[in-house]
């Protein structure tokens, strides 16, 4: 799927300063904390007979190297009669960085989502309602991104659409909705994803291709109540969409790989291009060679301004029983890749730096390991460094820098529970001042998320 980071912007973490902070923090949380806990435990209880799937979104599975092109080509299934799904979320935040203030909150949530059964064999119609709610928030904290300006709770209806069966190998989506392609995304990375206005055609051309279209006419960000036009979200002046077309090929001999092009009239052109091929070394070992790029340039009237830039990116996934690894580079060329309308798919893309800057080369060097072979089943924890460099001088000089991220993560493996999931993520962002300047500004963090979704 799309985002990996994961998704697809990492979770921009923080953590306590030192040991006493994160102490008051922890203390003055917890009984919010245990009150969330009840509130899971009795919606979990009164929902009798209902199906819990995979607890949390695309962003925190812990080992997720799904192509960042899989998501929005991928058909749903067929549900012959209507179903409600709820997602309970509650999430801490706490994130330190010299010379800014801090930012810290604790909120609990909801979304809602109702899809009817299929009408005459071919429309389908949602709804989802949404909630984030303050929990903690010092209006000297904000920011977090859990609550709107002010440490604010907020809600309303993030999706209305109706789908559309076109045969049984295509569909088309009408009204509001969470989309994924590699640089228009839900970026579920905090309470509540990014929602979309338009339409989105999927269709299967054959056993092994996919092709996929949209077009985009409002935002909704992950804190806005409200719908507003992409560009405004861009903070660009204008009316217009953006339109968006690719191709995905995937076969069973372990190539996959396809391509997303972008067009914002007056604004820029995109492509978003990757290839992934799984080699099997043995019975028990994979390693997944993947390779992507990514262009922009300004267009027409350029009413973002003149730019082109260009990403490369490669990386190497060892997988295997003991220990997933991960290798990965990418390098930036020309001017910075934007990505106002969701996260950015790069490699070296992690939890709170895109390692995206004018110039940046960036290596990645990372683990994950599923805890049940040690017999300790529902446990898995990952880890990985990643560094960037930039010009040290001149009128785009930037620090050089590295972040250090841990996930450690528990899904409860008995029936009552199933289907609920909490994380713990630390991070830690060191830089070294440009020549010349005083630019350097480390951050710290921490996050806990407790996730439960259940379909009825």
């Amino acid at each position: 799927m799309i985002l990996q980071r994961v998704m697809t912007k990492r979770p921009r973490e923080f953590q306590a300063s030192s040991k006493g902070r994160a102490s008051v923090a922890f203390r003055c949380v917890g009984r919010q904390w245990l009150g969330f806990w009840l509130l899971t435990l009795s919606a979990m209880a009164c929902i009798k007979g209902s199906q819990a799937d995979e607890a949390g979104p695309d962003y925190l599975k812990e080992a997720d190297t799904r192509s960042p092109l899989g998501a929005d080509f991928k058909l749903a299934p067929y549900l012959a009669e209507q179903h409600w799904q709820l997602h309970l979320r509650s999430y801490l935040l706490d994130r330190n960085i010299d010379n800014a203030p801090d930012k810290q909150a604790l909120a609990v949530g909801a979304w809602l989502t109702w899809r009817s059964a299929y009408w005459l064999d071919l429309f389908q119609f949602s709804a989802t309602a949404y909630t984030s709610n303050r929990v903690v928030g010092d209006k000297n904290k904000d920011g977090s991104g859990l609550l709107q300006d002010g440490q604010k709770s907020y809600g309303g209806f993030s999706n209305i659409y109706a789908k559309v069966k076109l045969g049984n190998g295509s569909s088309l989506r009408l009204g509001r909705f969470e989309m994924n392609t590699p640089y228009i995304n839900k970026g579920d990375i905090r309470m509540i994803p990014n929602s979309f206005q338009g339409a989105v055609l999927i269709h299967k051309l054959s056993e092994n291709w996919d092709a996929g279209a949209t077009y985009i006419t409002h935002i909704k960000d992950r804190t806005s109540s409200d719908f507003e036009k992409a560009y405004d979200r861009a903070g660009i002046e204008g009316d217009e969409g953006i339109a968006a077309a690719g191709l995905r090929y995937h076969a069973a001999a372990g190539h996959s790989g396809g391509a997303y092009g972008y067009y914002a009239p007056d604004v820029l052109e995109m492509i978003y291009a990757e290839y992934n091929h799984r080699l099997k070394l043995n019975e028990r070992v994979d390693l997944v060679v993947s390779t992507q790029y990514t262009h922009q340039s300004s267009r027409g009237n350029e009413l973002g301004g003149e730019f082109s830039g260009d990403h490369y990116g490669a990386k190497l996934l060892w997988e295997s029983p003991v220990v997933n690894t991960t290798l990965a580079y990418t390098s930036y060329e020309g001017d910075r890749i934007r990505s106002d309308w969701g996260s950015i798919p790069g490699y070296t893309s992690v939890m709170i730096k895109d390692f995206n800057r004018r110039g940046e080369r960036a290596y990645l060097l990372g683990f994950d390991k599923d805890l049940a072979v040690w017999n300790l089943p529902g446990w898995h924890i990952g880890s990985n460094l990643t560094t960037g460099a930039t010009d040290n001088s001149g009128v785009h000089a930037s620090p050089d820098q590295s972040e250090w991220d841990l996930n450690l993560k528990y899904t409860f493996q008995d029936d009552l529970l199933h289907g609920l999931s909490l994380f713990f993520r630390h991070v830690r962002v060191n830089q070294k001042n440009s020549s010349g300047a005083n630019d350097a500004n480390d951050i710290s963090g921490i996050r806990m998320i407790a996730n439960y979704n259940t379909r009825f």
